[in-house]
């Protein structure tokens, strides 16, 4: 898979995964009965692992990694904190969990956009 191929599909996964995690907390919060659907179970973690795949790929086939490359280092530290608050939000309910995973998500997706740890702020200035 070529560069461009790959680095769409990482984003189409990513825009993907978000809807999905929108989707799943939306109906958990308003039908806790379908948690226990195996589909809605397995499949964030079937799409997570293809957008973790692609992502190391794309590392490979830039040469850039966490812990060099500042802006990659921010992305893993906001997808950390995007699967602390996603875990929260989807097993408690918390809308404050919620909306903070959201903000994860759009930092990291700023942070990616801008190749900068900055994110959407190192627009201005």
């Amino acid at each position: 898979m070529d560069y461009t191929a790959l680095k769409a599909s990482h984003i189409g996964i990513a825009y993907l995964s978000i809807l999905l995690f929108i989707i799943r907390f939306a109906l958990f919060k308003f039908k806790p009965t379908l948690r226990s659907n195996i589909v809605l179970k397995v499949l964030p973690h079937i799409i997570d692992t293809f957008l973790l795949i692609f992502a190391i790929w794309l590392c490979v086939m830039i040469s850039q990694y966490p812990l060099t490359d500042h802006w990659l280092t921010a992305k893993v530290i906001g997808l950390i904190a995007y699967i602390g608050f996603g875990v929260v939000a989807i097993k408690q309910g918390k809308v404050w969990a919620f909306i903070a995973a959201l903000a994860s998500f759009a930092y990291i997706f700023g942070a990616a956009k801008a190749h900068s740890a900055l994110s959407f702020f190192s627009h201005f200035g």
